[in-house]
C-alpha cells in the first residue's frame, strides 16, 4: 500500500512516523523501502519483534530509516561491520556497533513485558516417510548430488539450485507435490493425520502452518472427507475474508482447526484459542516461524502452547533444522529467485549430504 500510494503520502508533512512489524524494509533495495524513506516527518518509530533477522543487513535498512547515515552508507556499513562480524566474529566491530545504536534502541522481551503468559512448549515430530516415498527421494537427491559433482568446483547455478531444494522439500511432505497423478503414499501426511484426528476428539484448538499452499490442501481435503470444519488463509484470501476466519475461530467452539500459509499469516493475526501450534515442514528461517508461534503466544492466551514441528527423517528438513540452530540462514527472503544466501551455497554439500 506504501509504494502504491507514494506520490500523494510524500507531498505530506507527518508529524510521527510509527513503522510496525518494521522487518518487512529490511530488504534495502525493496520498493517498500524505497518509499518509506520518501516520507517527510519530524520523528520516527520502528517496532519489531525480530529485527534482525540473522543478517546485519535487516539492521542497516531500519537504522537507515530511523536516522539515515548514523551507519554509514551500506559499502562502509559492510565492510566496517557486516564482513567483520559475520565472517569473522571480530568484537571489536560488534562492540563498536552496539555503541552506534544502544542510543536508539529500546529492548523489551517477552518474559520481561509479558510474565504471566502461560507456558510455552516446543518438540519436534519425526516421521518416517513411506518406503516407495524414500526412494523417490533418495533418486532424486542423487540427481542434485551428480549436479553438483558436474560444477567442478564453479558456483552452481542459482535457478537449479532453487529447484532443487524446493523439489526435495516438496517430497519430504507428500509425493504429490511433485506429481499430482503420484499413488505414492506419504508418511508424514499419515502420521499429521491421526495427530489432527486426535486434537479434534480432544476438542483442542489448532494453528497448522505450512510454507506450501498445496501442501495445506491435502489436509483441507482430509477435513472435508472426514466432516471437519475448519478455517483457512493464505496469500489468496482477502483481508475481508481473513478477519471473518479468525473472528469464526476466536468466538466459536468449531472450527477446531486453522490451516494457514505461513508468509499469509505469520504475522498481524490474533489466535489466542488456539493451544496447538502445528507446522508440517520447516522454513529456511526460524524467525518466520517464531512469528507464527507469536499468532497464539501472546496476550489473551489463557491455556498452555503446544509447538509440534513435524520433520521427515534423513531427509533436507532435518538439515534445516541444523541450519536454523546454527543461524546460518540470512533471511525469510533468500529463495527468491532474485537472491539466493552465500550460506546456502556454502551449506549445499551438507544440505545433500547423507
Amino acid at each position: 500500500i506504501i509504494h502504491r500510494d507514494i506520490s500523494i503520502l510524500e507531498k505530506c508533512d507527518f508529524r510521527y512516523l510509527i513503522l510496525d512489524e518494521s522487518q518487512y524494509i529490511k530488504n534495502k533495495n525493496s520498493k517498500i523501502f524505497k518509499a518509506i524513506n520518501k516520507i517527510n516527518t519530524a520523528h520516527k518509530i520502528a517496532l519489531s519483534g525480530t529485527p534482525i533477522e540473522n543478517s546485519l543487513d535487516d539492521l542497516w535498512s531500519q537504522m537507515q530509516f530511523i536516522n539515515p547515515d548514523i551507519l554509514g552508507s551500506y559499502d562502509f556499513f559492510a565492510q566496517n561491520f557486516k564482513i567483520p562480524i559475520e565472517k569473522k566474529q571480530d568484537e571489536n566491530s560488534l562492540s563498536e556497533l552496539k555503541n552506534l545504536i544502544q542510543p536508539y534502541i529500546l529492548r523489551r522481551t517477552k518474559e520481561q513485558v509479558l510474565k504471566d503468559l502461560p507456558e510455552l512448549t516446543e518438540q519436534i515430530y519425526y516421521c518416517d516417510m513411506d518406503p516407495e516415498q524414500e526412494k523417490l527421494y533418495e533418486k532424486e537427491k542423487s540427481k542434485a548430488r551428480n549436479f553438483l559433482l558436474k560444477t567442478d568446483g564453479s558456483s552452481p547455478d542459482k535457478i537449479s539450485i532453487i529447484n532443487t531444494l524446493m523439489k526435495l522439500r516438496q517430497l519430504s511432505n507428500h509425493p504429490k507435490m511433485v506429481d499430482q497423478e503420484s499413488e505414492i503414499d506419504s508418511g508424514k501426511y499419515i502420521a499429521v493425520t491421526h495427530y489432527l484426528e486426535n486434537l479434534v476428539k480432544a476438542k483442542q484448538k489448532v494453528i497448522i502452518f505450512s510454507s506450501f499452499v498445496t501442501n495445506l490442501s491435502f489436509y483441507t481435503s482430509w477435513c472435508k472427507e472426514n466432516k471437519i470444519d475448519f478455517c483457512e488463509i493464505t496469500g489468496e484470501t482477502p483481508a475481508s475474508k481473513r478477519e471473518q476466519q479468525v473472528k469464526l475461530f476466536q468466538e466459536k467452539e468449531n472450527p477446531l482447526l486453522f490451516f494457514i500459509s505461513l508468509k499469509a499469516g505469520g504475522v498481524g493475526l490474533n489466535i489466542t484459542k488456539a493451544s496447538y501450534v502445528l507446522f508440517l515442514d520447516p522454513w529456511w528461517n526460524p524467525f518466520a516461524e517464531k512469528q507464527g508461534v507469536g499468532r497464539a503466544h501472546r496476550i489473551g492466551q489463557l491455556n498452555k502452547v503446544n509447538v509440534i514441528r513435524f520433520i521427515s527423517k534423513n531427509t533436507v528438513e532435518e538439515k534445516i533444522i541444523k541450519l536454523q540452530e546454527n543461524k546460518k540462514l540470512l533471511s525469510d527472503s533468500l529463495l527468491e529467485e532474485s537472491f539466493i544466501s552465500h550460506e546456502i551455497e556454502n551449506n549445499l554439500e551438507f544440505i545433500l549430504g547423507a
